[in-house]
């Protein structure tokens, strides 16, 4: 909190029911907090965090309350602290070891190091407090972070979608049956919105056609129409313009898709 407030010109913060903003002084708009305040509210919050299981009722005592609406908050800003604080102590001892830094990306608690020749490897000690554990997951020329998966092939990189729950060794419902209580228009355009996740992410066309295989594959399970698929395959594409490079027109979009299973 020390970090936040040092940061800016206002010593307050005012929250109300539609945002939160720095002040200057107390208003009327909302409930206003000085950094004291803030501690002891997130202090209250950690120590106060209970649940159940079963007819036992536990209290969280180390870490941070996790399911609780401000944990990815607490977790960004505590992770961030000391990042900022790395990378700026090594801007001036070595801008170059900082520039390989470039490439590296966190989302809450899971971080991506690509093509900084190992720097964050040989310094996250460095980095975080020593209560904090880190696990190496991937590394190599083939590497997964978040829904992605990354080849490195030839001096590029191929991109493509990654679900873990694709190696589960048991099945994982996903997406709505046909059968479902829902309309019908929502169970296909469920769909369409996967294959537009799909396009987002995939390289290539045989990557992107490689994902739409399993997708169709497990829609057509749960009770797809062909003729349907193939209306809202065309309609997808006549909206998303990231899908063009994957087919010359709608028809042949539709039918690359369907016909890769």
């Amino acid at each position: 909190m020390d970090f936040c407030f040092e940061g800016g010109t206002h010593e307050l913060i005012s929250v109300s029911n539609v945002r939160a903003r720095w002040v200057s002084k107390s208003s009327k708009a909302g409930l206003t907090f000085n950094r004291n305040a803030v501690k002891d509210s997130i202090k209250y919050l950690m120590d106060n965090c209970y649940f159940t299981f079963g007819e036992k009722l536990f209290r969280q005592i180390v870490g941070i309350p996790m399911g609780s609406d401000p944990a990815p908050f607490m977790a960004n800003l505590f992770l961030y602290h000391y990042e900022s604080k790395w990378v700026k102590s090594l801007k001036k001892d070595s801008l170059q070891r900082a520039r390989r830094y470039n490439h590296t990306f966190r989302f809450i608690d899971d971080l991506l190091a690509i093509n900084d020749r190992d720097e964050f490897l040989s310094s996250f000690k460095e980095i975080y407090p020593p209560e904090l554990q880190l696990n190496l997951e991937h590394s190599g020329d083939k590497v997964t972070f978040l829904d992605l998966e990354i080849t490195k092939e030839n001096g590029y990189f191929s991109t493509k979608l990654f679900d873990k729950r694709d190696e589960f060794p048991f099945s994982i419902v996903r997406l709505p049956f046909a059968s479902s209580n829902i309309p019908t228009n929502m169970f296909y355009s469920s769909i369409g919105a996967e294959i537009l996740r799909i396009g987002r992410v995939s390289s290539s066309a045989d990557n992107f056609l490689s994902s739409c295989n399993t997708l169709i594959a497990r829609v057509k399970r749960q009770g797809a129409k062909q003729h349907k698929l193939e209306k809202i395959l065309k309609k997808t594409y006549g909206r998303q313009q990231l899908l063009r490079p994957f087919a010359r027109n709608a028809m042949d979009f539709a039918n690359k898709v369907l016909s890769s299973i």
